[in-house]
């Protein structure tokens, strides 16, 4: 190594060593920074940002509830039919609704019974006849579901036999 000699005569050590040594010290750390920063640029564009959601709402259920006995309504003898048998099933999103059917099974049956007996026979034998009579089925059990328990609906009529004589 290069030395230099003071005005004593003295010979001291060149600096040039120690500014190389500080020098690649301040670059491993700027490489390594460098490094760390891009890594790290890559591994949180990777990871997917959080979004809010509303939760998912819990799953409908449809439930069930089958009339336990067929509605059977004779018409007079001039009618084009003479007899309509008809089975229903109700369809709710709640068991509350199902359980205030079957308390007023019988009442619902009466209602049914004197609507049914009520409708055009020659009606009853298009598609557009049974339709009607199905909404009609569905206005009627929810006039009478607000009636027993304000609040309860159900979702949909369904036949589940209908036989005409």
């Amino acid at each position: 190594m290069a030395q230099f000699e003071d005005e004593d005569g003295e010979a001291k050590p060149s600096k040039k060593p120690l500014i190389i040594l500080i020098l690649s010290v301040i670059g491993s750390l700027a490489v390594g920074a460098g490094g760390t920063f891009f890594a790290m640029q890559h591994y949180y564009a990777n990871i997917p940002t959080p979004v809010c959601e509303e939760p998912a709402p819990p799953p409908v259920t449809t439930i069930y509830f089958e009339i336990t006995k067929p509605l059977v309504v004779n018409f007079p003898q001039n009618a084009s039919i003479r007899l309509v048998k008809i089975s229903l099933s109700l369809s709710a999103d709640h068991p509350e609704v199902i359980a205030v059917l079957k308390k007023n099974e019988p009442m619902l049956m009466n209602n049914l019974l004197m609507l049914i007996s009520t409708q055009n026979t020659d009606a009853l034998k298009t598609h557009e006849g049974k339709v009607s009579l199905r909404n009609a089925i569905f206005d009627d059990v929810t006039a009478m579901l607000e009636k027993m328990s304000p609040g309860s609906e159900i979702k949909e009529v369904f036949f589940t036999s209908f036989i005409m004589q």
